[in-house]
């Protein structure tokens, strides 16, 4: 075998091992667990809050109950936590018990680690449309009152404001007339006595 020849084996091989080995080491990031189903579906509308969410994977997880390795929370259209914080793992299955919530869409953020070691996450929401929510809701609300029923309580009148008060000036001739009336009787009576004591003394 030639040098030449020898040379040209070499090169293919290099050629080989370029393109293979960056496939082998994409495998195991291809080889991660996949969220195949959840329970409510997402994106789907129910008529009662569930009591329970879960969600399978393509494969089991690496979790136990020892482990605790499995997230899922859950919350209802007002922000409020709906899971107890406790997950349980069967099989490629782990779900969570959740309280019931108020109607509206339900968030559900989850996170694993996956059979080949790498930790896997995600998120999805459904809705929730409970007729009998709705009614109690509708129940609550005070009934407004009829157009034909007053039953507000009238206003009291504001009171006047002293400056507002207008003296009442119907009177004020006659006082007048009365002031003046007295001056000249006293004018009169002042001038008689001045006049008498006058006469006195001359005599």
């Amino acid at each position: 075998m030639n040098s030449r020849h020898t040379r040209r084996i070499r090169i293919r091989l290099a050629l080989a091992a370029a393109i293979l080995i960056p496939a082998f080491a994409a495998a195991p990031a291809m080889a991660h667990d996949a969220l195949e189903s959840t329970t409510p579906a997402k994106d789907t509308t129910v008529t009662t809050a569930p009591g329970r969410v879960s969600l399978t994977l393509s494969e089991p997880p690496m979790d136990t109950a020892q482990l605790k390795l499995s997230v899922i929370t859950v919350t209802d259209e007002t922000g409020k936590t709906l899971s107890d914080g406790t997950v349980t793992v069967e099989g490629p299955t782990i779900s969570t018990a959740i309280t019931g919530g108020a109607n509206g869409a339900y968030k559900v953020l989850w996170r694993t680690v996956s059979s080949d070691g790498h930790p896997i996450e995600g998120n999805y929401s459904f809705t929730v449309q409970d007729p009998a929510q709705a009614a109690t809701a509708t129940s609550s609300v005070a009934p407004t009152p009829s157009a034909g029923t007053d039953s507000s309580t009238p206003a009291p009148a504001a009171a006047t404001a002293p400056d507002q008060i207008k003296p009442n000036d119907d009177n004020a001739p006659m006082a007048v007339g009365i002031a003046a009336a007295i001056l000249a009787i006293a004018a009169a009576v002042f001038f008689i006595a001045r006049k008498r004591r006058d006469k006195g003394a001359r005599a």
